[in-house]
């Protein structure tokens, strides 16, 4: 399996994951991406105006591999 490594800074600390082991993604209303990490120690919540290389970098990775658009209409919405 190829290894999708991002790197960003959540909460003061910088993480590098490979989002190919985190097992699920979830999307909320206000268009943050959550997700636990790999050690399940600590949940990550991305927001797209706080972190957008990040939040692009996820988006870019679940469209890939789901192959299909992941939080279309949030995206749509933060976009305008």
């Amino acid at each position: 399996m190829k290894h999708h490594w991002i790197k960003f800074i959540h909460e003061r600390n910088t993480y590098v994951v490979d989002l190919n082991h985190i097992s699920s993604f979830a999307c909320a209303n206000n268009g943050r991406l959550m997700f636990w990490l790999p050690d399940g120690k600590g949940w990550i919540v991305i927001h797209p105006k706080t972190n957008p290389d990040a939040y692009q970098q996820i988006l870019d990775y679940l469209e890939k591999t789901a192959g299909q658009s992941f939080c279309s209409e949030l995206k749509a919405k933060l976009v305008r």
